[in-house]
């Protein structure tokens, strides 16, 4: 038995703060020149290998530890330049947009446009949290592997995962509550008398001060649950042959799968009302199953064989709205997860019903497209619980090695990327919805009749949402030559 154990201790320190802002901290208690940093990291780690009765027959290994990492330096660029202190914004529609003359602007840069007569300018903040943390992730796995002989061997590998203080951005210049809740239950933080009757919100009526834009901080909030066993075996066939194949059962649940860089795109998980509440869900890299196959024939008169096979299945796909409106009313118009209303609800519009019947019995738009659709009925989707098919992927190489005077050798390789596409077009192509289809679009907006503090959304559901894609790459051939040199 061998045994590994250490542990480890990071000191994060960013040494460079952004500028303080006074009106930042004025109106929402936000302090713009703290700098990220984390000294308690202690990281214990333990490997043990069990080579049963030192046979070399039976191996048991077994490994765990805590590690910790750190953000990314690009995070704490965007505090420093977006204090408010360097940058500013505006924000104008309709009239008071100027129309551009960039020949003008190159020539004179006088002419370039300021800041608009009555408009005052606000800045996008970014900012640390009092109780900031770098994120940590505790893992484990446990791995057996027998070798029969040694020509094969078969293994099992257990592998676990837990992550917390997960980096993410959440929104601190948004209403503490919603003004509102739609009938479906979908929070909204602008007043519905300030809602165009074709649905558009303005996020400047969702900020609890007006003195300051989009306040985007930085915590510690987001967390991640991996799960997986692996199978795999391998064999040495002939001389220097060898088939090695392996398959994974994974599982991958997330709050929030945002871990890079720019703050924005923290905020872009799909939520079904406040975007302060992370939404659990399957990680946007999540994957069911994965089988690899990789295998080369011995070599025969110079010529080796080769060949890659990789498979996918269970990639996930989310229903969301449609980006051309934000039904909670903040700054995002990607974020909001879809409700899917339940066609045998009387209450359910008509348009909608009608709808899903399509959708339903069109035979064209996949099965699994039609099942997320029905588990979802009378709630929001669950975010990212659409499941792809299984997609397959071929690549064969063959080499023909040709020996020379003096040790030295020749290689003439041919590489054929997606084979079963060069058989047949129609093949090797994936059908994988993409991550997120925008299901429903708002079309209006109703205030309520017998109170005007409340309203519905109108939806329509978006034609060919369910259209299956095509996806992929077409194949390819490579040919390469490759001259060895001989030892003196």
């Amino acid at each position: 038995i061998d045994v590994v154990a250490g542990v480890r201790w990071d000191a994060t320190i960013f040494t460079e703060a952004g500028e303080f802002n006074q009106t930042v901290f004025d109106e929402l208690g936000v302090r713009t020149d703290h700098r990220p940093s984390d000294l308690d990291n202690i990281q214990p780690r333990l490997q043990a290998i069990w080579n049963v009765g030192g046979k070399n027959k039976d191996v048991i290994k077994v490994g765990g530890g805590i590690f910790n990492s750190q953000p990314h330096y690009y995070a704490q660029v965007n505090n420093i330049q977006n204090s408010g202190t360097l940058l500013g914004a505006i924000d104008v529609t309709g009239n008071g947009v100027p129309i551009p003359d960039f020949e003008s602007y190159r020539r004179d840069q006088s002419t370039v446009p300021g800041v608009p007569a009555g408009v005052t300018p606000f800045s996008t903040i970014n900012a640390v949290s009092d109780n900031f943390e770098v994120p940590t992730i505790a893992k484990v796995n446990i791995d057996y592997t027998h070798y029969f002989g040694d020509r094969y061997s078969l293994s099992v590998n257990l592998l676990a995962s837990r992550t917390t203080n997960n980096y993410t951005y959440q929104e601190a210049n948004l209403a503490e509550t919603p003004f509102f809740v739609t009938p479906e239950g979908r929070e909204v933080f602008v007043p519905a008398n300030s809602i165009a009757a074709n649905g558009r919100t303005d996020w400047l009526d969702s900020r609890i001060s007006d003195q300051v834009g989009r306040t985007l901080v930085l915590t510690s909030d987001g967390e991640v649950e991996q799960h997986a066993v692996i199978v795999s075996g391998s064999a040495v066939i002939g001389k220097d042959g060898y088939f090695n194949i392996s398959y994974t059962r994974n599982r991958s649940r997330d709050n929030s799968s945002y871990n890079c860089c720019v703050a924005n795109t923290s905020t872009f998980l799909p939520v079904e009302g406040d975007p302060r509440d992370l939404n659990w869900g399957f990680s946007d890299n999540n994957f069911r199953e994965k089988l690899v196959v990789n295998a080369a024939s011995p070599t025969w008169k110079g010529f080796t064989l080769g060949a890659t096979l990789t498979g996918t299945g269970g990639t996930p796909f989310n229903f969301r709205v449609d980006n051309n409106r934000s039904a909670n009313g903040d700054f995002n118009l990607s974020n909001d997860q879809a409700y899917i209303y339940d066609p045998n609800d009387p209450s359910t519009p008509e348009e909608i019903r009608t709808a899903y019947n399509e959708i339903l019995n069109d035979p064209e738009i996949p099965e699994n497209f039609k099942e997320y659709l029905r588990d979802s009925y009378g709630g929001f989707a669950e975010r990212n619980a659409g499941v792809n098919g299984f997609f397959t992927n071929l690549d064969l190489r063959l080499v023909k090695r040709i020996k020379l005077p003096a040790g030295h050798g020749l290689e003439l390789s041919a590489d054929l990327f997606n084979f079963m596409n060069f058989l047949d077009k129609s093949k090797g192509n994936s059908h994988n919805f993409g991550r997120n289809r925008e299901i429903h679009r708002i079309t209006g907006f109703t205030p309520d009749a017998s109170n005007a503090n409340t309203g519905r959304y109108a939806y329509a559901t978006r034609g060919f949402v369910g259209n299956e894609p095509i996806n992929g790459t077409p194949w390819r051939l490579q040919l390469g030559v490759r001259y060895t040199f001989g030892k003196n």
